[in-house]
């Protein structure tokens, strides 16, 4: 399975806020099934992209496998810490219905506080959705479609996601939950995760830059190579 596939995959299972006015009656199964099948997703998603890792490698310099193994390995702790985090979200929300409902039902709690419920599923369809853009950019900088920027710009979706998941949660959390701790140590371990990726695009758009300034003086001809010579000159002395 590609990546391309894989994206596919995970939007699949990515929550729809559309079901949530159109199935009310199903409130309870909705809510626990939507964060269920997206940690199930994200799980997913990390498995696939360490068997890419086994694939052939073939015309690839030792530079390029490098950064491509580096991309990889930052790709799937991202992965990972999403799945940890979605699944400490559902234990958090379940931990929360639990303390409120009363003699109440789950599918009463959730219509009873429909605002907090929509913002929960939108919450984890906002991770959901973040991965499957961060897979699919992944894919596109390893094969040359998207730039090494696209990538951070989606690390950083990921991480925003992440934050609207656990602010959803807090607003209804009891005050030192463990539950409810659980699921900030692992948005803060998403947040380590992301920046970590950040750090080896960063390192991948450097190593770019200087390969692109690199000059074969050899190739140069005398009346080339004074020229550039007198232009350093000249910039040493602007410093």
């Amino acid at each position: 399975i590609n990546l391309q596939k894989l994206s596919k995959l995970v939007d699949s299972f990515a929550p729809s806020c559309g079901k949530l006015t159109s199935n009310k009656g199903d409130l309870e199964d909705l809510v626990d099934n939507e964060l269920n099948k997206a940690a199930d997703a994200i799980t997913a998603a990390a498995n696939h992209l360490a068997k890419l890792k086994s694939k052939p490698t073939d015309g690839y310099s030792t530079y390029e496998l490098r950064i491509h193994g580096s991309i990889l390995d930052a790709a799937i702790a991202v992965t990972n810490a999403i799945g940890k985090l979605i699944k400490a979200a559902a234990i958090s929300q379940q931990e929360i219905v639990q303390a409120g409902r009363g003699t109440s039902s789950k599918s009463t709690f959730y219509k009873k506080n429909n605002r907090w419920t929509e913002g929960l599923i939108s919450a984890a369809k906002a991770v959901a959705s973040s991965t499957n853009t961060l897979i699919e950019t992944a894919d596109g900088v390893l094969s040359g479609r998207s730039s090494p920027e696209h990538l951070i710009v989606a690390s950083k979706n990921v991480a925003a996601s992440t934050a609207q998941l656990v602010a959803a949660s807090r607003v209804k959390a009891d005050f030192m939950s463990k539950s409810q701790e659980s699921l900030e140590q692992a948005s803060k371990a998403v947040g380590i995760a992301c920046r970590t990726l950040v750090r080896q695009v960063q390192d991948m758009i450097k190593n770019r830059d200087q390969e692109e300034e690199r000059v074969d003086y050899e190739q140069l001809g005398a009346h080339e190579f004074k020229v550039m010579e007198m232009e350093q000159q000249v910039k040493i002395l602007q410093l």
